[in-house]
């Protein structure tokens, strides 16, 4: 059996035609469904890369694993570890640097990483297409293997090819080229209305178009090939982006981009999972997490069928600390309302789910029942969440403050507004 992870960097929800979004954004996953579980209801551990792919990779809550950008996990806790020891070849494809060479150390578990800061390759544009090609390349040799392919075409700056361009036009790709990368801090700032952003999120939607074109291209070859029906598919997005939404609780900022609101634009995320040789489709809208992710790909290597469902989900956000708190605190009047905590769980209901979650003090209950569905925000139990996080104890995976990126990968998070 092989396993292949598509991680959409970026993509959420909301903005996906699989789950009612109007933009027709990912007709491959629309696609994919008529043979694959649909999760309605799936939510992000955290709402930016690096602690959400510690979770994806280790199975553990962000508030578990606790592993921040100053810090590195420590080897042998993934389910690429797993696999490996069952000599199982494992392979990365990405050009997000805090995923595949940060001294954070995800990469460490795989016998093969492709990656590259360059925006050409021997004249080949580096994008999607690019990955899922060495991807490809690197399948092509090998009888049984596990990948990793993220995708970060939906990730900014949002720059889909022409064909895959369907709703931005000249003056979107103006304001864009016209924004530092890292363009919430003036938006925060008031220097930029947040009305703008409206025009970023049609090459957003674009660029969603383009990561779904590229799982495409996967697919189609693996099916020519016969191993589709071999390998294990679980397709997700890591986090979600923001369009200037509104916080809901006292403090809460709007949604600009990625790493400081818990919004629903920001945690809730697709997920889709194709069994091997899985035929019928299946819908599921319990709420669902990525931290499953492990426990599904486990259990599939031991002949059995695992769920991303579970009774209740948990996400988190640590204190913004370092140098992204001092670029907030240069960019805004008053940094506290974006520097603080955020606990997060979410709890089936007969008609979605109800999150119940805090913004430093504040503690709010709304209830979703879709992507595009969130009602309104009411004052929340501080207990729920202290007995929702209490059974969560640090799982000593992490090695704090072992240094920031230097070289090939700095100069790779630059190209994406980190640096």
């Amino acid at each position: 059996m092989n396993v292949l992870l598509v991680v959409l960097d970026s993509v959420r929800a909301a903005n996906c035609s699989l789950y009612g979004y109007p933009r027709a954004t990912t007709p491959t996953l629309d696609s994919l469904a008529g043979e694959a579980t649909v999760y309605t209801q799936a939510r992000a551990p955290s709402n930016w890369s690096l602690p959400s792919h510690v979770s994806l990779f280790t199975g553990l809550p962000a508030a578990a694993h606790a592993v921040t950008v100053h810090d590195a996990l420590e080897p042998g806790h993934t389910v690429w570890d797993d696999l490996a020891s069952t000599g199982v070849e494992t392979g990365l494809f990405t050009g997000n640097g805090f995923v595949a060479s940060h001294p954070v150390g995800l990469d460490v578990p795989f016998d093969t990483v492709v990656t590259t800061a360059d925006e050409r390759v021997d004249g080949e544009r580096v994008d999607g297409f690019y990955y899922a090609d060495a991807l490809l390349d690197w399948t092509s040799e090998r009888t049984e293997w596990a990948a990793c392919l993220n995708l970060m075409d939906a990730h900014r700056p949002y720059e889909p090819r022409p064909e895959h361009d369907r709703w931005g036009d000249r003056a979107a790709w103006r304001l864009q080229a016209e924004l530092p990368v890292r363009w919430e801090f003036p938006v925060h700032g008031g220097e930029i209305p947040y009305w703008q952003l409206a025009g970023l999120e049609s090459l957003y939607d674009g660029g969603i178009r383009q990561a779904d074109a590229v799982l495409g291209t996967v697919l189609t070859e693996l099916r020519a090939r016969g191993e589709y029906d071999d390998t294990l598919l679980v397709v997700c997005g890591d986090h979600g982006e923001g369009f200037g939404e509104f916080g809901l609780l006292a403090d809460q900022p709007r949604a600009a981009a990625h790493i400081v609101p818990t919004t629903e634009n920001l945690l809730h995320v697709p997920l889709v999972v194709k069994q091997p040789r899985q035929r019928r489709p299946r819908t599921v809208t319990d709420p669902a997490t990525l931290t499953a992710v492990r426990d599904v790909v486990d259990a599939a290597h031991e002949g059995r069928r695992a769920t991303c469902a579970r009774e209740r989900v948990l996400a988190s956000k640590q204190p913004v600390t370092g140098d992204l708190r001092r670029r907030y605190e240069a960019a805004v009047d008053d940094a506290d309302p974006f520097l603080k905590e955020s606990r997060v769980v979410y709890q089936a209901t007969d008609n979605g789910v109800r999150k119940t979650y805090s913004w430093g003090e504040a503690v709010g209950t709304v209830d979703v029942r879709s992507a595009s569905a969130v009602g309104t925000v009411r004052k929340g139990d501080p207990e729920r969440l202290s007995t929702a996080f209490a059974s969560v104890e640090d799982a000593g995976v992490r090695r704090i403050g072992d240094g920031d990126p230097t070289g090939e990968t700095r100069e790779q998070l630059a190209a994406l507004g980190y640096f």
